[in-house]
């Protein structure tokens, strides 16, 4: 049976198939866009796709998608069950296992119980391709599951595993020894302007007595948490009551005694709240979740649940009652209500534990990445400056009030560390750029090309110089099949080419400034354009 893939946006295209390109050539690559991008659907599509082929001698036929938690199987299936369907079985007790699917889903708990024992694989059931969901999270598991499956693999004479992992924020101690490249989307700025991903607005509120912070490593102690945050709940419903009300939202907490406490003094204020952490059994969590969508509940109250691949494109204001130290969790955190509903238009972040002031950015900022866990926090990169409106305290990057529109005084603008320039108000420290016309991909190429041929850099290289290039505009990477200089048309290089680690200067000479000739000439047509694989 040929399974019908889903349809994709074209710049899910474009990732989807510079994931695959990666692939063909590292065999673990991670790929990352924001919260809500559709990474869900861009594995449905090569899942659909590796089951349409027939398995060679040296495969077995079968792929796996793979989360970090039980609960999120069934957030996996049901994906998987929308139309276009992806017939898929799933490995987790209490359910009927057929491994006869070409494509499962497990979490990596039933994974490892099921199959390693005794440090061995234990089943014949192995997986050509393994997509793995938040790769970020309880990275270790994954890697000592990866470890026992890759040795059974070649006990069997099967091919090594390709593996993708998905992920918002590709940062963890060890992601480098498994993966070997990161596949980035689009710009987040980008995906909202284009109405992929819905905008948000930010509130600073009361906050707790951040004073009794302690940070350990990249996040505060939870014991030092807790107390900076007790005592806030009523604090919090006047704040929610004041930006947010009639908004369906979650809220973020520390604790469990600090969850109850906000639902309890939120329902006296005539809320309909629901409560969740890490006991509340998977089948009332996806009723809950379903009611926070049809908003047929106004909050929920939640204790390290919601912040990873959970999927309510409903909420409307997410409410951090909690104080922060790492910008990947805060991004998990906020980026639940990215997603685009009907019913929204946009969504509100109300900070009550200083995050914003400590500088973790705002959604629509795109951290620089690294495999590499030894590279610095991205989060200490140097986030913009943000001010705060006097009249309706929203937080935003200056000039004009992106809230209400209000324009500050010249005292404000003083003592919000702002120039005037006598038409707008400018952040001292950052000047805005003039906007510039979007350039095609072939000029960007072509830019590419002679900045890596002076330099004396590889095609290779070329191609990063490119893809910064297309990311700094905002546009997809995908190389153009042909350039044309001076009248004449070039081919790129075939994707995964011997020539790949080739100078640029030697394999068009004309940059370099020789002759306007060389071994990609599209007339003599020695190499085909670059196709999908």
């Amino acid at each position: 049976m040929n399974i019908v893939l889903p349809d994709l946006y074209d710049h899910q295209t474009d990732q989807k198939d510079r994931a695959r390109a990666a692939l063909a050539q590292h065999g673990r690559v991670v790929l990352t866009a924001p919260p809500g991008t559709g990474k869900t659907r861009m594995a449905k599509w090569i899942l659909g796709s590796s089951a349409n082929r027939e398995p060679n001698d040296n495969q077995s036929g079968h792929s796996l998608f793979t989360v970090h938690r039980r609960g999120l199987v069934d957030n996996a299936a049901n994906s998987f069950e929308e139309a276009p369907g992806l017939p898929h079985g799933v490995i987790m007790s209490g359910r009927d296992a057929s491994y006869s699917s070409r494509i499962q889903v497990a979490s990596i708990d039933s994974l490892l119980s099921w199959f390693v024992e005794d440090d061995e694989y234990q089943n014949n059931l192995t997986f050509d391709l393994i997509v793995t969901d938040e790769a970020h999270s309880h990275h270790s598991k994954y890697s000592r599951f990866l470890k026992y499956h890759d040795a059974k693999r070649e006990t069997l004479g099967l091919h090594p595993t390709y593996v993708i992992g998905l992920t918002a924020t590709p940062q963890a101690k060890g992601l480098s020894d498994v993966y070997k490249e990161i596949v980035s989307g689009p710009a987040t700025q980008w995906l909202i302007d284009n109405g992929y991903l819905t905008p948000f607005r930010y509130f600073r509120a009361t906050e707790g007595k951040l004073d009794l912070l302690v940070k350990r490593g990249n996040d505060f102690t939870k014991d030092s948490v807790s107390l900076a945050m007790d005592g806030l709940a009523g604090d919090l419903v006047r704040d929610w009551k004041k930006f947010a009300e009639g908004r369906p939202t979650v809220g973020f907490f520390p604790r469990r005694s600090h969850a109850r406490d906000a639902a309890e003094q939120l329902e006296a204020a005539g809320l309909r709240v629901e409560y969740v952490d890490g006991n509340t059994p998977d089948e009332d969590r996806t009723r809950i979740y379903r009611h926070l969508n049809e908003h047929h509940i106004d909050y929920l109250c939640n204790v390290q649940v919601v912040e990873r691949g959970t999927d309510i494109p409903r909420i409307g204001c997410v409410q951090v009652c909690t104080a922060v130290g790492s910008v990947m969790r805060w991004r998990q955190m906020i980026g639940r209500g990215s997603r685009v509903h009907p019913a929204k238009t946009d969504c509100l972040v109300i900070d009550h534990g200083g995050n914003l002031k400590r500088d973790l950015g705002f959604f629509e900022d795109d951290p620089e990445w690294s495999l590499d866990i030894t590279t610095k926090d991205p989060g200490e990169v140097g986030a913009r400056p943000t001010i705060e409106c006097p009249k309706c305290n929203a937080i935003y990057r200056g000039g004009r009030c992106a809230h209400c529109g209000y324009e500050p005084t010249t005292r404000e603008r003083r003592g919000q560390g702002l120039e005037f320039d006598g038409s707008e108000l400018k952040e001292v420290t950052r000047k805005e750029k003039k906007k510039t016309k979007v350039k095609t991909a072939e000029s960007l190429m072509v830019s590419a090309l002679y900045a890596a041929a002076r330099s004396g850099r590889t095609w290779k290289q070329c191609v990063g110089i490119y893809k910064r290039h297309c990311e700094k505009q905002g546009t997809p990477h995908r190389v153009p099949r042909t350039i044309e200089i001076a009248g004449k048309r070039y081919d790129m290089i075939q994707y995964g080419s011997e020539d790949g680690g080739r100078k640029v200067s030697t394999l068009y000479p004309f940059f370099a400034g020789g002759s306007h000739s060389g071994h990609y000439l599209v007339e003599d047509r020695e190499v085909a354009g670059i196709d999908s694989f």
